[in-house]
């Protein structure tokens, strides 16, 4: 999917990486890993049969006295099968590996952490952690033999604003994709803006304004008509100038939809006049003719006749005329 696209290439800046695993991933023992050892691998994997599968981001990083390769899947929708594909990634990984002779000294193959980026907003992520609650249940006795691999999930949804590590580049993105309300947004972009200042972050800011402008406000906010921008304070300018539109044209929807209220309860009070004067089948029949009419004049005239018109048949004659005339 396009947005799917989109979080690869934010993920394609060691940063954002940086930021996912000491903020999130691997709070407890981030202390263990090497920041400045990232690189960014190919997730594409070839079986042995040549067929060839792609993950969605492939890094890793020095852990200790071992590297550590990270694994990034990103979700929109819910995927029962995750922890199989993952685990299949790993696989392929460790084929690979094998194949091009990088393993340790004495032959073993490095840790891989499978991590899964989900934004679904119908539902949480449902789906099992770890591959042993995918396989029915089995004798004890075979149970050393099922496959094993549990990845961690990064449930956007479930975030909240105090819930986030602060200056985290990862925060910012969960805050934008949590936007309910052009407030929230410019307060979370209010936040991205001010955390990727630094004279090496050009691209990455890029990389933001074009998430923001092709993902984020075509799916959230639609309304929005912003002009492409090359500089994320840029975009930080124009969402101010957005903003304040919704605003004004919020404004105008509210006293509008005063204004309507307010004839439809006039309506409702010309039908009662009428009940009390003539029947409820006068008021039942009046109501259908009123029925969207919003002009206050005519609304006066119709209270008027209730007042002035002997018989109900006289009433609903008169208001029978009433498109007629506003036609006129």
């Amino acid at each position: 999917m396009p947005q799917d696209a989109s979080r690869k290439l934010l993920f394609s800046h060691p940063r954002m990486v940086e930021d996912l695993l000491g903020g999130f991933v691997a709070k407890s023992w981030s202390d263990a890993l090497d920041f400045a050892t990232l690189e960014n691998r190919s997730a594409a994997f070839v079986s042995d049969g040549l067929r060839q599968r792609y993950g969605d981001s492939l890094w890793r990083l020095r852990c200790g006295e071992t590297w550590l390769y990270v694994l990034l899947e990103f979700q929109s929708t819910v995927d029962r099968s995750m922890a199989v594909r993952l685990l299949t990634y790993t696989g392929l990984l460790y084929q690979d590996l094998f194949r091009r002779g990088e393993v340790s000294p004495d032959g073993k193959l490095p840790p891989v952490l499978p991590v899964v980026f989900y934004n679904g907003r119908r539902s949480r992520w449902t789906a099992p952690l770890d591959m042993t609650d995918t396989v029915s249940s089995v004798a004890e006795a075979l149970g050393r033999y099922q496959p094993s691999l549990r990845y961690f999930l990064l449930d956007v949804g479930r975030y909240g604003a105090d819930d986030l590590p602060h200056r985290n580049l990862v925060s910012a993105l969960i805050l934008l994709e949590n936007s309910r309300t052009p407030g929230e947004l410019e307060r979370a972009l209010d936040r991205l803006v001010a955390w990727v200042r630094g004279p090496g972050e050009r691209e990455l800011k890029r990389t933001f304004g074009g998430w923001i402008r092709q993902v984020l406000l075509r799916g959230q906010f639609p309304e929005a008509a912003l002009e492409r921008a090359a500089e994320l304070e840029e975009e930080r300018t124009m969402l101010e100038e957005q903003v304040q539109e919704w605003t004004r044209q919020w404004f105008e929807e509210g006293r509008e939809e005063g204004r309507e209220q307010g004839r439809a309860e006039e309506r409702a009070l010309l039908c009662r006049q009428a009940a009390r004067k003539f029947d409820a089948d006068t008021a039942e029949r009046l109501s259908g003719v009123l029925n969207g009419l919003a002009d206050p004049e005519r609304l006066a005239e119709v209270g008027e006749w209730i007042i002035e018109c002997g018989t109900s048949a006289e009433l609903l004659g008169r208001a029978g005329g009433i498109d007629q005339a506003s036609d006129d």
